[in-house]
């Protein structure tokens, strides 16, 4: 996405910069437009350098630990919400990183798939296993990246942030719930529909 920004204000930089100059008046529009331009690629460059791989990853990782905790509090309507989010923002990660977004979407898919179908069935042994599948795949695609000495576990019960509180009890996914989301990302995650959380998330 931020490729594409950079692109477009080149075109218009080259288009401004060839139109012929016919009056002062002209002379004055290409040096506004040109400034302009100027501002908007500062500012992309400014939001590229706070939206990195590095600010992206923890907070991918507390929504894996809130799913985790809510799993074993067998409150399956948070998991499954959380669990929708890291697939929401696996995705997202492509406009970040466009290498490490491939990388994390490609390497996440199943392990997704076996989270989702522990949760929907609230199968709390398969739900187990499939975390330490996941903790797996994180582990190697940080291998991957040249960044193995940040190791994830799911050991970690009292690293989780406090930032993101839940009040965990037992549920099903069952109750209606659904994730709300723009319907352009719904098309991205493969649906189309745009519907309201049957219950507040915080």
């Amino acid at each position: 996405m931020n490729t594409q920004i950079r692109a477009i204000f080149a075109a218009l930089l080259a288009t401004a910069v060839s139109t012929p100059i016919m009056a002062d008046s002209d002379d004055v529009d290409i040096s506004a437009l040109k400034a302009q331009i100027e501002t908007l690629q500062e500012r992309v460059a400014a939001l590229e350098a706070r939206d990195t791989f590095t600010s992206f990853m923890p907070n991918f990782a507390e929504r894996f630990h809130v799913m985790h905790r809510a799993g074993e509090a067998g409150d399956w309507a948070v998991a499954s919400h959380e669990l929708e989010e890291m697939k929401r923002m696996s995705v997202l990660s492509t406009s970040i990183d466009a290498k490490k977004g491939k990388l994390l979407t490609g390497m996440m898919g199943p392990s997704f798939g076996v989270l989702e179908d522990a949760i929907e069935h609230g199968d709390f042994q398969k739900f187990e296993n499939a975390l330490t599948q996941t903790v797996s795949t994180c582990n190697a695609c940080h291998e991957a990246t040249g960044s193995a000495f940040v190791e994830v576990t799911v050991n970690a019960r009292d690293s989780m942030s406090l930032r993101h509180p839940h009040r965990l009890m037992p549920r099903s996914t069952e109750d209606g719930h659904h994730h709300g989301k723009p319907a352009a990302m719904g098309d991205m995650m493969g649906s189309g529909t745009m519907e309201q959380p049957a219950h507040e998330h915080n």
